[in-house]
């Protein structure tokens, strides 16, 4: 990876009930300039999303008790800027069938596990980026 600082600034929710994966995504994120902000569930999620103010976030799909579709549906019916957030599907469910699903749900962008690192972050850095130029036009 050439820059170091590809995400110098942005705050990413990561939401993600496994520990090491969640626990690697941090690491990768963080060692790239982001700042982490850990969910384990749905729940937690949301709270830390109202809490923290993140630029972005990064969440798996298949979570026990309340999945990433619960949460995206949660996300865009909020009655705030909050309902723009972008988000992105980082999950196990790897079929063209589960990638339509999750982009009609709502998710900004799908990655499938196991994740290219260097396209993670690229694709943190142009959500953020687009994301910035659409809010402030």
């Amino acid at each position: 990876m050439k820059d170091r600082a590809i995400l110098d600034g942005i705050r990413v929710l990561v939401v993600e009930d496994d520990k090491d994966t969640r626990d690697l995504i941090q690491f990768l994120l963080e060692s790239h300039g982001a700042t982490t902000i850990p969910a384990d569930n749905v729940m937690e999620a949301l709270e830390m999303l109202r809490k923290n103010g993140p630029h972005l976030v990064v969440t798996d799909i298949g979570m026990p008790d309340y999945n990433g579709y619960a949460f995206i549906a949660a996300v865009r019916k909020q009655q705030s800027p909050l309902q723009k957030i972008p988000v992105i599907a980082l999950t196990a469910y790897s079929t063209p069938a589960d990638r339509d699903t999750a982009l009609i749900s709502g998710f900004d962008e799908y990655l499938a596990k196991p994740f290219e690192p260097e396209q993670l972050l690229h694709t943190i850095r142009r959500l953020y980026d687009e994301h910035r130029l659409d809010t402030a036009a």
